[in-house]
């Protein structure tokens, strides 16, 4: 190498310093420039006094100027890193300062159930439904519960937190079935880390019956049923007795039909007049959710209307055509009812003739046969007329009809024959001439 050459050329620390190395990077550069001349200085020197030697190979740096990079480069991750974490940390990239988090305990389904079975809650009022069962209700018992999801109030850092949950609270008791859905509100409370119930809220209930109407409880309201349905008709049919009733009653309601009967009396110039009403009234029941079994009228029958006159004891007019003028004098049995037994002495006849016998009585009755359906076998005639209150009507008789049991000719060998008659008085051997029947327990004849 000559002198220009030295004189010209760059050193490698120069150089180093020329690409942008790390100080330390080019203090080993310039160790290695300096073994570099001293290398080059000992070959100049053999050169001279040995002849000519291949020049040494130049020591590699750049091994090491890589691992120096390398290493620069990690630290560098490693702080910008560090950096990042604290500036996230400290909220450095949030639009708003953090809010101090509460932990809050989640609302279970075993807390919700706990709150329900300790809640006090009154049983509908159970009068406002008709004709059904008034015994004590049984209940609540809470189905269905369902938990709703929680709802956040305020600002953070200051929330309310509630949350509500639904049920249908029952209650029931032989005749009846009401069901109310309830709602039942609870509030987080940050001091208790607990579920606090509020006040149960109702919605509105409905009814289901469990059982039919009492068909009975529903007759004896019969007058202000009529006259609601009609002023004139529950007038004229006020307090009547109901001689029959036919209910189909079902836990979807139904008819009911019922055969009344009313007398109205009146006296005037020593005669009473009797008037004997009937009619056969329908009514229909049905349920309503708010009212219960409401009643109303399906049909109301005509009225029908037979009139009577009794002559005043001691008139002249006392003696019926059909009775002997020796037997006149009445005999009086008083008030008498049903199944009542009496004794009747009379004479023994066959069925027949119908409007002669209640001409005699001075009764009709449309809606019966003249053998009650087969059931009445014979006729007393009467030795003397009797005169009795029955079922709240009075009447005076010639003749009754006589029902008779266990006779293999169904007593037709007694007809003619005179007769005492003993049995209770029975309805239904009622026929269209005699408002009663005797069941015959006992004939004794002549």
């Amino acid at each position: 190498m000559t002198e220009l050459d030295s004189q010209n050329s760059v050193s490698p620390a120069e150089s180093a310093v020329d690409e942008g190395l790390s100080p330390r990077a080019a203090a080993e550069a310039k160790k290695a420039a300096a073994a570099k001349a001293a290398a080059a200085a000992f070959i100049q020197s053999a050169e001279d006094e040995y002849g000519t030697v291949e020049a040494a190979q130049p020591r590699d740096v750049k091994k090491g100027h890589r691992t120096a990079i390398i290493i620069g480069l990690v630290i560098c991750v490693l702080v910008a890193a560090a950096g990042l974490a604290y500036l996230f940390t400290s909220g450095f990239f949030n639009d708003e300062p953090v809010a101090e988090e509460t932990q809050r305990v989640p609302l279970s389904d075993a807390r919700v159930l706990a709150a329900f079975d300790e809640v006090t809650m009154d049983a509908p009022d159970i009068t406002q439904y008709a004709y059904v069962s008034q015994d004590a209700l049984i209940g609540p018992k809470f189905s269905d519960i369902v938990l709703n999801e929680p709802t956040n109030l305020g600002a953070p850092g200051n929330q309310i937190v509630t949350c509500e949950a639904t049920a249908t609270a029952t209650f029931k008791n032989k005749g009846i079935e009401i069901n109310v859905p309830v709602t039942l509100p609870f509030e987080y409370s940050d001091a208790g880390e607990t579920w606090v119930p509020g006040e149960l809220t109702r919605g509105e209930a409905t009814a289901t019956p469990l059982a039919s109407a009492n068909a009975s409880d529903i007759l004896a309201n019969l007058n202000d049923i009529l006259a609601a349905n009609d002023p004139t008709y529950g007038e004229a049919m006020a307090d009547a007795s109901i001689v029959k009733t036919t209910s189909d009653l079902t836990i979807d309601g139904g008819p009911i039909t019922a055969a009344l009967s009313k007398t109205v009396e009146s006296e005037a110039d020593g005669v009473t007049t009797s008037e004997l009403r009937t009619s056969t009234v329908t009514l229909n029941v049905a349920w309503s959710n708010t009212e219960g079994w409401i009643v109303s009228v399906a049909d109301a029958g005509q009225i029908e209307e037979q009139t009577n006159q009794i002559p005043a004891a001691g008139s002249s007019s006392d003696t019926p055509a059909s009775v002997d003028p020796a037997n006149a004098d009445p005999e009086n049995l008083g008030t008498v009812k049903y199944g009542d037994t009496v004794t009747l002495a009379g004479t023994l006849q066959a069925v027949e003739g119908a409007a002669d016998l209640s001409a005699g009585n001075n009764y009709t009755n449309n809606g019966a046969t003249e053998n009650a359906n087969g059931s009445v076998q014979l006729v007393l005639k009467l030795n003397r007329p009797v005169d009795m209150s029955l079922n709240g009507t009075q009447y005076r008789l010639t003749t009754i009809a006589v029902a008779t049991s266990g006779l293999d000719d169904n007593g037709k060998s007694l007809i003619g024959r005179k007769a005492d008659v003993k049995g209770p008085l029975e309805e239904s051997f009622a026929t269209s001439w005699s408002p009663a029947g005797i069941k015959a327990l006992e004939i004794h004849v002549e």
